[in-house]
Formats: C-alpha cells, sequence, structure tokens
C-alpha cells in the first residue's frame, strides 16, 4: 500500500462581505451614539439661536451645549450669501456630522435671506408645477450658497380663506393642488440642504396665527386625512428630509397643541409612515400664547421630548436673557427628564440616531 503524504491544504476562508455604504454609515452611528454621554445626546436634539454673525460666539455655545444646530435670524445673514457662508464655515470647523444650520426661506413674505426674488407659495400654487420646482430650485441654491444646510421653505398648509393667517404662505385651498406642489418644491434639491414639509398636521386647520396664541379645532379625523392631511401625505411619499409641527390645537385628536402631543406624532409616524426627522416649530411661540403650561421653556422642551419630537427648536429672545444658562437650563431639564424617566434613553438614542443620519446626508 502507497500512503498519500501530501501536507493538507486548508479550504480558503471567503472574504468577509464588503458593508456597503448604508451599512456602514449605520454602524458609524450607532458607534457615535453608544460614545455619548446623555447630556451630550439630548444636547444633539436642540436647534437654538444666537445673534450676530461672530463665528466665535456660535462655537462658545456649541463647547458648552453641543446642539444639533442654530436657527438662522435675518441678524445672522447680513451682507451677501457668501459673507454668510465665509463665517458658517468657520462655525461648522471640526464637527463629525455637519450642523443643521437651518433658514425660513420661503419666498414671500417670507424670506431670510434677502437675494432670493424667486415667486412664493401663493403666487405659484395659481400656475403650473413645473414653475414651483423652478423657483424651489433657485431657492434652495441660494440657501446652499449662504452656508446653510435645512431650509424650513416649504408649506403643506391648505388655506381656510383670505382672513387665515397662513394664507399669504399656502399654494392654495384645494388640498389637491397644494398637494402637487408641494411635490414639485420637493423635487428640487441642491447638495447639503435638506428640506422641511410644514406645519403638520395642517396650519390652515385654523384662522388664527400661533405666533400670539395656540389656535384650536374641532375637526374629525377622518374629515382631516382626507384634505389637510393629503400634502403631508404626499410630502412623505415623495421623502422628505424633515416634518414640523404645528403648535395647533386638534380637540378631537388631542388636548396639547400639535407640536408637543404624542398622538399626532403617532399618527405621523404610525399613519403616515413617516421614518424621517420631526422637528418642534420655534417653543417660543408657546410661551407667546400667555398659556401658563407653557411659561418656561426648559417644561417645554421636555414635553416636547416626551412627546416623541426628535429635534426641539427654541429661538431665545435675545435682548431678555442669557444664551448660556437657558440652554445649559434646558439641556439639564432634559436629562432630568430621562434619569427619572419620563422619557427613555432608548429613545433619545433613537431620535439621535436620526438626527445624526440626517446630519451625514449633508455633506458637501
Amino acid at each position: 500500500m502507497v500512503l498519500d503524504t501530501a501536507p493538507t491544504v486548508p479550504a480558503e476562508t471567503p472574504p468577509s462581505p464588503v458593508p456597503t455604504p448604508e451599512e456602514a454609515l449605520e454602524e458609524q452611528l450607532a458607534t457615535t451614539v453608544a460614545s455619548l454621554e446623555l447630556r451630550q445626546k439630548v444636547s444633539g436634539l436642540l436647534i437654538a439661536t444666537v445673534p450676530g454673525t461672530d463665528a466665535s460666539a456660535f462655537r462658545e455655545l456649541l463647547d458648552t451645549v453641543p446642539v444639533a444646530g442654530f436657527l438662522l435670524s435675518r441678524s445672522n445673514v447680513q451682507g451677501t450669501p457668501e459673507d454668510t457662508a465665509a463665517y458658517l464655515s468657520i462655525v461648522q470647523g471640526g464637527q463629525d456630522y455637519p450642523l443643521l444650520m437651518s433658514v425660513d426661506q420661503e419666498g414671500s413674505p417670507i424670506a431670510r435671506l434677502l437675494a432670493d426674488d424667486f415667486p412664493g407659495a401663493q403666487d405659484l400654487g395659481q400656475g403650473p408645477v413645473e414653475d414651483t420646482t423652478t423657483a424651489f430650485q433657485a431657492r434652495q441654491e441660494l440657501v446652499a450658497q449662504s452656508g446653510a444646510t435645512v431650509n424650513f421653505g416649504v408649506v403643506g398648509d391648505v388655506t381656510p380663506g383670505s382672513g387665515a393667517y397662513i394664507h399669504p404662505r399656502s399654494f392654495g385651498a384645494d388640498p389637491a393642488i397644494v398637494s402637487d406642489h408641494v411635490v414639485a418644491a420637493l423635487e428640487a434639491r441642491a447638495p447639503g440642504v435638506a428640506q422641511t414639509l410644514k406645519h403638520f398636521p395642517g396650519h390652515g386647520l385654523v384662522q388664527e396665527d400661533s405666533h400670539l396664541e395656540i389656535p384650536e379645532t374641532t375637526i374629525g379625523y377622518d374629515l382631516w386625512w382626507d384634505t389637510h392631511a393629503l400634502p403631508f401625505r404626499a410630502g412623505v411619499e415623495e421623502g422628505v428630509d424633515l416634518v414640523m409641527m404645528a403648535h395647533i390645537r386638534v380637540l378631537s385628536v388631542s388636548k396639547d397643541p400639535a407640536s408637543v402631543s404624542n398622538d399626532w406624532i403617532d399618527i405621523l409616524r404610525n399613519d403616515l409612515g413617516y421614518d424621517g426627522v420631526i422637528i418642534t416649530d420655534d417653543l417660543a411661540m408657546l410661551k407667546s400664547s400667555g398659556e401658563e403650561a407653557y411659561h418656561d421653556p426648559a417644561a417645554t422642551a421636555v414635553a416636547a421630548l416626551v412627546a416623541g419630537n426628535d429635534l426641539i427648536m427654541l429661538a431665545l429672545d435675545l435682548g431678555e436673557v442669557s444664551i448660556l444658562d437657558t440652554y445649559n437650563a434646558i439641556a439639564d431639564a432634559l436629562v432630568a427628564a430621562v434619569v427619572e424617566g419620563r422619557v427613555s434613553e432608548a429613545q433619545v438614542d433613537e431620535s439621535l440616531t436620526r438626527v445624526l443620519r440626517l446630519r451625514a446626508s449633508l455633506v458637501r
């Protein structure tokens, strides 16, 4: 008998599969969130305000309360878009994920960047949808040119008539037409600029100005679903980046304003199937209503977090308060809400992951 003495060759180990870019990003996000302390996590769910164009003032707040980004007011966008971009690039420096530098750029009558002379929603709603895409493409490119990364620009509200506060900012009174123009506006894309659809569940449900009071309506869910919900349903299907919550009460659904209502956020998540970033409208508006429940900004921010918002936006009355003290107090209150069990850290992690995923998408 002849023995085979040739050495055994081990089978080759199959190479590990190369993760897709999406899988690699999700792994990176999970690692980032796991590495953060609780105060860093809740701070990363805040949109803040700082006056002027001094980059060091923004950096000072970021060093203390590492917020997700800023709401840019008229004082922040003085000069040309290039001037604004120059100092915002300094603010952005060294960030692992781009900050959400947000601007209300709907077009007339709401336009923070003065170089925007493109038609607004009221005019566009009376013409072909192609004109809406053209106008919003130019608008998005202007926002990008200014160094901003989020446009709070697309109004999905169906106007109830010329006497309503939202009327000059709406595409119209027909939900189907508004829906078509919302989709046309969202088709406009500029690299590094996210689009926002507002004000869910529809500011056109009320006549009054939610900057001054918390307007109420008794409309039923079914009628809402067939009318004022249509533009938001269309926007979600189009893949909108952010949805902004309105400071209005729909008493058939919730006693709370939609912006701090878990009922409305559940409807947006479950009934509309939205899995993107949900942001409050400016919570300072609730304080301006005069209702005692919303007098304390920190308590209102906690209510917004408990309700399920991913981003909490609060613009300060910059002439009356200390920016650092106020945002520190808000961050402390959010931490306490988690420690006390009013909201779980798992929910915070989910929101922060959505926010960081959005921020990662804004790399230019």
